[in-house]
């Protein structure tokens, strides 16, 4: 558990990735539980203190053991989660990568805990640990038991194929989320032959070793039909979501476009998605209103797909270029009068034709078409 300063007070359950919204009363009730004193000596609210108990938020101790409360001084609008691209190398080369080809490119130890501190000072939740393929980061192993002790959810992402009864047992993360990009023809049209192989051996590294999993779909022509597939596996391994998305026109993918498919066809398949996601906007703002990416080089960037708009040097201070992030506001949208806006708020800023224009995949996965409503440009 944390306790976290966001736009108001929080309480932070890493390993279910919740947050518990707290009150004034709430909140300085629960800085002072640093293991010091017994409940009754701090609240008459005995009913408070036997939910918290029961919802696993307080442990009881048998004796004194003070530790620090440090809820971190979050900025507004917060920054709650945070890719870390640690490397660009990659032992694959999928048709599709928004990144393109594998790079040398790779963060130093140091850089990688110091901007990771960083983001926990900020009040930050989940800290997604990112590539390339972070398992060929030659100093992995260092940074998971650095940052062990600090209050953030971390997420792994990769490609699974590296994965192994060998490894797995240091991998100690609170959440590994696997790329599968569908079932054996689908997966290995994207990503290479025997890679479907080697990405369902390292699942099942992953959950003999207890850890929890997610796992994250792009949809594209080679899968179409494996969905069903997909789930019944998913369901199997109790996975904690399954993310879905549609391509984007990047990387990889501009050498690769037979492998997209028409919005209107992928859209029926977004509905088999479960479970959070981060890229989502709040409080009538568009995508990526909490999240922000760190490459390798430590240029601080909107998401992985703006490479080329750098907001500052994350090494130099993770605050400073999370304040130079400019935050669309679904009003300033074209499509701000479409009924679904407040739903769709916006789609992928990156997708769409234009920087404040509709992103069609999400007029098709909402039954809208674009052609019929009365979009204006906006200043």
């Amino acid at each position: 558990m944390a306790l976290k300063n966001l736009e108001q007070a929080y309480l932070y359950h890493i390993d279910n990735d919740e947050l518990y919204e707290l009150n004034d009363e709430g909140r300085d009730f629960l800085l002072l539980c640093d293991g010091s004193a017994r409940g009754g000596d701090l609240t008459g609210d005995a009913g408070f203190v036997k939910y918290c108990l029961k919802e696993g938020l307080l442990e009881r101790l048998p004796q004194p053991e003070s530790i620090a409360v440090r809820p971190g001084n979050g900025p507004a609008p917060s920054l709650r989660y945070l890719e870390l691209q640690l490397t660009r190398r990659c032992n694959l080369a999928c048709r599709h990568c928004y990144l393109g080809p594998p790079r040398p490119e790779v963060m130093s130890l140091e850089d990688a805990v110091s901007v990771t501190r960083d983001f926990e000072a900020m009040g930050g939740l989940r800290l997604l640990i990112s590539g390339g393929e972070p398992l060929l980061y030659p100093h992995l192993r260092e940074f998971i038991e650095e940052t062990g002790r600090l209050k953030i959810r971390r997420v792994l992402l990769t490609n699974g194929t590296l994965i192994t009864k060998g490894n797995a047992p240091w991998l100690g993360v609170e959440e590994i989320q696997f790329r599968r990009a569908g079932w054996q023809r689908g997966h290995d049209m994207l990503r290479g032959a025997g890679a479907f192989d080697s990405v369902m051996g390292g699942i099942r590294a992953a959950r003999g070793e207890g850890i929890p999993v997610s796992i994250a779909t792009m949809i594209h022509r080679g899968n179409l039909y494996e969905f069903d597939l997909l789930r019944r596996f998913i369901e199997e391994i109790d996975a904690l979501e399954w993310g879905i998305d549609i391509l984007c026109m990047a990387g990889s993918l501009e050498g690769n476009r037979d492998l997209a498919v028409p919005y209107e066809s992928a859209a029926p398949l977004m509905n088999y998605a479960f479970g959070g996601g981060y890229h989502g906007s709040s409080d009538g703002f568009a995508c990526g209103r909490h999240l922000m990416t760190v490459t390798p080089s430590g240029k601080a960037i909107k998401c992985g797909f703006y490479e080329d708009n750098p907001l500052g040097d994350a090494r130099l201070g993770l605050r400073s270029c999370w304040h130079s992030l400019e935050h669309i506001p679904l009003a300033a949208l074209e499509c701000k009068s479409c009924p679904v806006v407040e739903d769709c708020a916006g789609g992928c800023r990156f997708r769409a034709e234009q920087p404040l224009g509709p992103d069609k995949a999400m007029c098709a996965c909402y039954g809208i078409d674009p052609a019929k409503q009365s979009f204006h440009n906006s200043p």
